[in-house]
């Protein structure tokens, strides 16, 4: 037995959006193993586990940026809480004919992530709570 088996939550992992507003980037990761991150783009990462090489979460770059020019003017702000509706928005503005097979892919699997598990950002970043 070591000094941690006793302290509440260690062990216990809980995925959660978080928003780190210092790199302006949202991440999930659903599951806390040994992982790789992939860079598909300048706005998405896809988190992989080492050992089955599938993706386990991913991370969504110039969160803020696409929140002023898209969400604020329109007074939607509880909608971009759903990363499903944020991925879904960004794929639409880049354009579907754009990507590579590669991209799509990797768009796709994030959207499966954000879609299976119902990931919402709770930590709401201050700039979208005015």
């Amino acid at each position: 037995m070591n000094d941690f088996d006793n302290i509440d939550g260690v062990g216990s992992y809980k995925p959660s959006a978080i928003y780190f507003e210092e790199s302006d980037c949202l991440e999930y990761v659903r599951s806390d193993v040994p992982n790789i991150y992939r860079r598909i783009d300048e706005f998405l990462t896809l988190i992989v586990s080492m050992e089955e090489r599938e993706p386990i979460g991913f991370t969504l770059k110039g969160f803020r940026n696409f929140y002023i020019r898209k969400y604020a003017p329109k007074a939607q702000a509880p909608e971009f809480r759903n990363l499903v509706k944020l991925i879904e928005a960004v794929v639409c503005e880049i354009g579907d004919d754009i990507f590579s097979e590669s991209k799509r892919t990797a768009y796709r699997q994030a959207l499966e992530i954000a879609n299976k598990d119902q990931v919402q950002l709770t930590d709401v970043p201050t700039y979208a709570c005015a």
